[in-house]
């Protein structure tokens, strides 16, 4: 800026003597010499350039004043949020749609697995068992999801007189589920826990003298504790360790038996968004 200063200083002066000069060759003007129209001209295009230079020189000195200038105070804007100049927000059709979170929409699954099942009008003691689970139901969040669970269970016992008894236990419940230790990918691990009802159906197994009944239903609560490992947005295993208990009622007598089963199983899982 101080070169720029002395510049036009500089200009000012050859400005302003050749003012003077003209002012003094005023007379041989009068005489009609054709000098005196080329220096008027000369004098017009030193002032213009003259008075570009000054309205440069003044737009520089204000560039150079915005660059230099202290950032706003911290907290500035977080003060003075919106303005009569702020654009107002965008119509709602083309704002950015709200993203689901990993658990949310509509869950399904089916899991196959195994496990130890317990029938008391059979045997005190428990048989191998083959499980298969479906669910239907909502995630209403990554922290709570609800479904319906339709859970089988086969197996069999065996019978001195006609070989073996097998058995199908089968528990209809409504379960709500959350997230124990988790992240926002879907990753982690749930418990769940619900109630509904149970029963048995049973064939002895003696082929031609055979038959099959089924129990009457019964109160059954069931639970599970599981690991979601997250492969695609939509998509998880989820190995669970899970345990179902029914009532058996019995229809001659106040009392009733009880069926469980509890094991291991992998679940395919998917969330719907």
């Amino acid at each position: 800026m101080r070169t720029i200063l002395r510049a036009l200083a500089l200009l000012l002066a050859i400005s302003l003597g050749a003012k003077a000069a003209e002012s003094k060759g005023s007379a041989s003007h009068s005489s009609g010499s054709g000098g005196g129209h080329s220096s008027d001209s000369g004098l017009f295009f030193l002032d213009l350039f003259f008075n570009l230079l000054m309205v440069s020189a003044e737009v520089a000195a204000v560039e150079n004043a915005v660059a230099s200038a202290p950032p706003p105070p911290e907290g500035y804007l977080q003060r003075f949020p919106s303005g009569p100049d702020e654009d107002p927000p965008p119509p709602y059709w083309i704002r950015a749609r709200r993203q689901p979170q990993a658990r949310e929409g509509l869950l399904f699954s089916f899991g196959l697995g195994g496990g130890s099942m317990y029938v008391s009008n059979q045997s005190p003691s428990r048989t191998g068992a083959f499980d298969l689970d479906l669910r239907l139901g909502y995630g209403f969040s990554d922290r709570f999801q609800f479904f319906m669970d339709l859970d089988l269970g086969a197996g069999s016992y065996a019978n001195g007189l006609y070989g073996n008894n097998d058995l199908a236990t089968w528990t209809f419940t409504f379960r709500g589920q959350t997230v124990l230790v988790g992240d926002r990918a879907g990753n982690g691990l749930n418990v769940n826990f619900g109630a509904g009802l149970g029963g048995v159906t049973r064939n002895n197994g003696c082929g031609s003298c055979g038959y099959a009944d089924s129990s009457p239903v019964g109160l059954a609560l069931a639970g599970g504790l599981s690991y979601d490992a997250r492969l695609t947005p939509w998509f998880s295993l989820s190995p669970e360790l899970f345990y179902s208990w029914h009532q058996i009622p019995i229809a001659s007598a106040p009392g009733h038996d009880v069926a469980s089963i509890y094991g291991l199983r992998v679940n395919f899982l998917w969330y719907l968004h």
